[in-house]
């Protein structure tokens, strides 16, 4: 990888170049391969695994049997982990997202989003299709602005625990979850593997955002993951299905918001069947 080189976006108009989102956002001043790990065979299909708000791609350690076959990719979404201090929006995560894809594949990746990782995988699907092999989308199928206005003591109750645990943080540089840190990961101390400050920013960011209209948009396979008792997500999950042009639905019993830990080999198993198939089809 090549460092120091100006990270700008060339002009079509004949002006100078105009800085790139990364370079606006802080992101380009963070070394790259410090904002994500890989785990696996480096010819495996590669998979992106986005994680949720207030988490780190720490997370995913219950996946880590799937890197037997498969190039695993786990990302630091910008106000969390190795980005905690670069302000969360959804075009900055968005292109984020992109550079890692286009640093640590041969440029398209199966991308997995859980919760605020499946509304950003939905916007890198529109905003770089090329990359994006196929979505699965977890945990994400409400409108944000919906979940505000149907429960708005879900809001309520995220923004109070947020308050209480930057009041409790203390230091430490124990990974989050019990996977091991990777380079930067502890630039802001964890906390029983929430990071509440980025998440914060993040869930005020979405909620005056749509994304049927950005899946609707999608041409590629779209596979919808949801725990059974995800009560509040799942409202929405029969309109995000009619919006993918090419999807389907697995709904995981015995798990709720976060199936990927709760019933992690019921997960893993869906995961494989849906990369395997897209290689068949």
């Amino acid at each position: 990888m090549t460092r120091g080189a100006p990270d700008l976006q060339a002009s079509t108009s004949g002006a100078a170049p105009r800085p790139s989102a990364a370079a606006r956002t802080g992101l380009a001043a963070i070394p790259l391969d410090a904002t994500f790990d890989t785990l696996g065979p480096e010819d495996g299909p590669p998979i992106v695994l986005l994680h949720g708000t207030r988490l780190t791609r720490s997370m995913w350690q219950p996946q880590r049997p799937l890197a037997d076959t498969y190039r695993l990719v786990l990302v630091d979404l910008p106000g969390h982990g190795s980005l905690a201090r670069i302000p969360f929006s959804l075009p900055g995560a968005s292109a984020h997202v992109g550079r890692v894809i286009r640093a640590a594949t041969r440029g398209r990746a199966v991308v997995v989003g859980q919760s605020l990782g499946g509304y950003v995988a939905m916007d890198l699907a529109v905003t770089h299709p090329e990359q994006v092999r196929a979505l699965v989308l977890c945990s994400c199928t409400q409108e944000p602005r919906t979940i505000a206005r149907t429960a708005p003591g879900v809001v309520g109750s995220y923004l109070a625990r947020a308050a209480a645990q930057s009041r409790q943080r203390r230091p430490s540089r124990a990974a989050p979850r019990g996977i091991a840190a990777g380079p930067g990961s502890h630039d802001q101390p964890p906390t029983e593997g929430w990071l509440f400050r980025g998440g914060t920013r993040a869930l005020f960011t979405s909620l005056g955002m749509t994304f049927i209209p950005r899946l609707r948009a999608f041409d590629g396979p779209t596979l919808i993951v949801n725990g059974a008792g995800d009560q509040l997500f799942r409202r929405g999950e029969a309109s995000f299905l009619a919006a993918a042009k090419d999807g389907r639905l697995h709904v995981i019993d015995g798990a709720h918001h976060v199936a990927c830990e709760e019933a992690p080999d019921a997960w893993n198993a869906v995961i494989r069947d849906f990369v395997k198939g897209l290689d068949s089809r």
